[in-house]
């Protein structure tokens, strides 16, 4: 699987030559081709939406293209070819001349989509679908590879474009170079050309050969727990019921509806990523292409960003390095200050700013489990034993609790400052190490950018180590 990796790796070097900020963009559709799926592109005129089609069609070997700029005045003869006028006359057979267009095509680019009346939109959802177009009596399996459609704005609402929109799985939003010595590059010299070498083009086999393998990637637990909590997340947000990622009402005010099918797709994008990075499964940087398949408006983006970096977050918290579990036993095993005993015989409690004394001897008698009772001496001494009394006594985390109420034991107050501080170096220090791992793992995802360019990644962590000195760990 290594071999794949670097094949794949070369391949995006060269498609990458020559275009400005868009290695995101061409390894995106490279890993929706291979998935099988369709990407659809929202950008203004001019940012290089088309020159992504061209490239991703020399990437394969022997490649058809098909482009087509949609109008409302566009007919389905421009698409998907005219009709046979001899077969009509002589077989009485209604068949397009389909040569030259769209179902003869690996790589399709259709620029304005929303503009496709509904004639053209019906056949293309057999085609994003399925890769079937039928012609005449005949259901033709079409070589399609890669379908690339964009556009200036997000399909209008009421117009039935709904089960068009929800068949493009990936999602990105192209934007003008931002980069100041990249824009004066693009401007004022010859851009670098795209040759793909033979030998790195990838053939039919090899191309169905990878929708195979990844179909056997492993899912590890942790990553279904991870997704089901974001869905969780999408169903319930309205009501606010699931509180243990921090979302607040006003992040999704209106949530994406999320089938059970987009799932089901979304995690096959993430099982080709695995596959083309030579893993046997997926691991916690696929989780990041998340933000490209789960939006339906452009408002909804940074809100995804920020639910997505918090469920991954939290997610290596739970499962990475078991950090809670060992937070918490620091928080109620480690001392936090010696206890203090004035005569070394007794601990000290405070009641109503009263302080009380209970032997040490008996305050480990309440470790075992049994149920005790206590009693209030004279001279402010707290007596336990097993005959019945209006006081049940019983060891808490750092003390002890009498009926209802809970006392903690004296401590040298200074020993659990430093114990605290000691203790919050320690959980900074953890939350570190896992941005660090997720760091590498980005790093080396060929799909993804470097881990800098995923502020909400950093912002998440930063939050995580907030929650903890909130919380008084």
């Amino acid at each position: 699987m290594k071999e794949i990796k670097e094949k794949i790796r070369a391949l995006l070097t060269e498609m990458n030559k020559g275009a400005y900020e868009r290695e995101e963009l061409i390894s995106l559709a490279m890993l929706s081709a291979l998935s099988g799926e369709s990407i659809f592109l929202l950008g203004l005129p001019g940012v290089g939406k088309s020159m992504v089609a061209r490239r991703l069609k020399m990437a394969f070997k022997d490649a058809q293209s098909f482009e087509y700029l949609m109008s409302r005045f566009s007919i389905p003869d421009e698409i998907f070819g005219p009709v046979s006028i001899s077969k009509l006359k002589d077989g009485d057979t209604y068949e397009r001349v389909i040569d030259g267009y769209l179902p003869t095509a690996d790589v399709v680019f259709l620029d304005e989509i929303w503009k496709a009346g509904p004639a053209i939109q019906n056949s293309l959802l057999t085609v994003l679908n399925e890769k079937i177009f039928r012609n005449g009596k005949q259901d033709i399996q079409l070589p399609l590879k890669a379908v690339i459609a964009a556009s200036n704005e997000l399909p209008a609402e009421g117009e039935g474009l709904e089960a068009m929109w929800d068949r493009f799985l990936i999602r990105y939003v192209v934007k003008p170079i931002v980069d100041k010595h990249k824009f004066i590059s693009l401007i004022t010299e010859e851009p670098e050309p795209c040759v793909i070498p033979e030998n790195l083009k990838i053939t039919t086999e090899e191309f169905y050969g990878i929708q195979e393998a990844s179909h056997k990637m492993d899912i590890p637990w942790e990553i279904g727990e991870l997704i089901f909590t974001i869905r969780k997340v999408l169903k319930e947000e309205k009501e606010n019921l699931y509180e243990s990622v921090d979302v607040t009402k006003t992040d999704l005010i209106e949530p994406p509806y999320v089938s059970d099918r987009r799932w089901k797709k979304v995690i096959g994008v993430m099982r080709t990523s695995a596959y083309l990075n030579g893993r046997d499964c997926v691991d916690i940087s696929d989780c990041i292409l998340l933000i490209h398949m789960l939006w339906d408006n452009s408002e909804q983006i940074q809100s995804m960003k920020k639910l997505i970096g918090q469920a991954i977050v939290n997610n290596m918290k739970r499962y990475g390095v078991d950090m809670m579990s060992q937070i918490e036993g620091k928080r109620f095993t480690k001392p936090m200050g010696e206890l203090i005993s004035p005569d070394g015989m007794h601990y000290v409690f405070v009641v109503d700013k009263e302080e009380l004394l209970i032997s040490k001897d008996e305050y480990q008698k309440l470790a075992d489990g049994k149920i005790h009772y206590g009693q209030i001496t004279s001279d402010n001494k707290m007596l336990v034993g097993d005959k019945p009394t209006s006081l049940k006594v019983r060891m808490t985390a750092d003390g002890l609790a009498v009926n209802s109420f809970s006392y903690p034991l004296k401590r040298n107050s200074n020993l659990r400052t430093g114990s605290v501080k000691s203790m919050l170096e320690s959980v900074t220090s953890e939350v570190d190490k896992q941005e660090k791992a997720l760091t590498d793992m980005v790093n080396d995802n060929l799909f993804l950018l470097d881990y800098h360019k995923y502020a909400f990644l950093g912002k998440a962590f930063v939050n995580s180590k907030d929650n903890f000195i909130r919380k008084g760990y």
